[in-house]
């Protein structure tokens, strides 16, 4: 077994000196804060729905209506994430957490139907920008064989969002504040966190990427040059491989959308949970979630990317399938805890792929076009086509249901045509990738 480097002996492949261990563990604590407030963020609004819905009188087709096009203000991130690689990693994410706080605070005053969900729609694009460039910027800086590690960990913290969600609902939902109490008490760390950030440098890798440009005299490349390096060829090993990913950030959506946006109108409404219930059953299951992070991090960097995604893959689509089929509240809590153990896990193991499988100078956009965009399709448009289906199929646990057929496609893609990446630098699979084009390998061989 390799001995890890020693802080001073990191260096990038391009020759410029890396960060040190010190700093890296503090970058990685002042970058938690992305998935925290993600976590808290998603879940006040998916423990609200009841409640929200109860304000503004909406049936199960308004709220998965709802919940889409709140989504779609995360694949709408890919425009302020594809920005960090025309002006840096540290410029973007420094920015992100100001805009989110300013949204989050007008989604609190809104008066209406329309005002919420385009507020809630605003923010998620500066949360989900947020969450992208931490991702890029763990994926750059920490050496190979502990990246896998340090990007759950990053996704570990969301569980202390959600847990601080649950134990609040029921306080503060049930009070004269209701849903709009949830919101306002998210801002308050938003100022904490910015001013805990003012040590935070520009990734190795970017800083290396415009060393070289400067000592050429060439000028910043346009904002959406990126998007056309990762695109061009069309058949090029790069637009493969974002077809690849972004099929698979799909598949596990489909479980994940339908899975978050209808447990609590499920449990509440249909099974006749208290808030409390409610609250409790989504702090088990994220605490359970944050375990199947952990060890699918774990994983990833022993067993390989391939192996771990796979079969977090499919023990969500069976979690999920008998989870909507339930009718007791054990039944009902317990496969509820299993889902997002495995949707977690499969999410980790996706992020994970997701930032390494790109170049540096177009990383970025790589990584959002595949995750945040393309790969939202399936999250985002899954809640409205369950919505519509709920009364079509004999209720909305038989509609969700059928979204379980999504991380089994999932496992499939991943064996036959994931590259493995594990225990590889970043500059070590870029040539790989190009080399692609030229060989007959099996795809699982690249």
């Amino acid at each position: 077994m390799n001995a890890a480097p020693k802080a001073s002996s990191i260096t990038t492949s391009l020759g410029v000196p890396a960060h040190s261990r010190r700093y890296l563990w503090a970058l990685l604590g002042m970058l938690l804060s992305a998935t925290l407030f993600e976590g808290y963020d998603i879940t006040i609004f998916h423990l609200c729905t009841p409640d929200i819905a109860r304000t503004f009188e909406m049936g199960d087709a308004a709220v998965g209506a709802i919940a889409t096009i709140i989504r779609f203000g995360g694949v709408l991130s890919f425009f302020v994430v594809s920005l960090a690689d025309s002006f840096g990693r540290k410029r973007v994410l420094a920015n992100t957490v100001l805009c989110y706080g300013c949204f989050t605070l007008m989604t609190a005053l809104s008066t209406g139907v329309l005002t919420f969900t385009v507020f809630q729609s605003a923010a998620q694009i500066f949360l989900a920008a947020e969450f992208g460039v931490a991702v890029i910027m763990i994926g750059e800086e920490f050496p190979e064989h502990w990246r896998a590690r340090a990007i759950s960990l990053l996704l570990m913290v969301a569980f202390l969002g959600v847990a601080t969600a649950g134990l609040l609902y029921s306080r503060v939902a049930d009070s004269r504040w209701g849903w709009r109490g949830m919101y306002f008490l998210g801002i308050t760390p938003l100022l904490l966190i910015a001013w805990l950030r003012r040590g935070m440098r520009e990734t190795a890798r970017f800083a290396a990427v415009e060393q070289e440009r400067r000592l050429h005299g060439r000028a910043r490349h346009a904002i959406f040059e990126p998007l056309w390096r990762c695109l061009e060829p069309a058949a090029g090993p790069w637009a493969r491989r974002m077809l690849l990913v972004s099929t698979l950030c799909n598949c596990i959506g489909l479980a994940g959308g339908p899975t978050i946006s209808f447990f609590s109108l499920y449990a509440k409404r249909d099974h006749h949970w208290s808030s409390s219930e409610v609250g409790t059953a989504v702090i088990c299951a994220y605490l359970l979630g944050t375990a199947g992070t952990l060890l699918s991090g774990q994983l990833l960097d022993r067993i390989g990317r391939r192996a771990t995604t796979a079969a977090f893959c499919v023990m969500t689509a069976f979690a999920m399938a008998i989870l909507f089929q339930s009718s007791t509240r054990s039944a009902i809590l317990l496969s509820f805890m299993a889902t997002m153990f495995a949707y977690q896990g499969a999410r980790t193991a996706t992020s994970a792929l997701s930032s390494e499988l790109f170049p540096t100078a177009a990383r970025a956009t790589g990584f959002s076009l595949t995750v945040q965009v393309v790969g939202q399709l399936g999250w985002t448009l899954a809640p409205v086509f369950a919505g519509i289906l709920s009364g079509l199929v004999g209720g909305l646990g038989n509609a969700v249901s059928l979204f379980a057929a999504g991380p089994l496609i999932g496992a499939v893609l991943v064996l036959g045509y994931v590259p493995e990446t594990r225990g590889k630098t970043l500059e070590e699979l870029s040539p790989a990738a190009l080399a692609e084009t030229n060989s007959s390998l099996n795809p699982r061989e690249a």
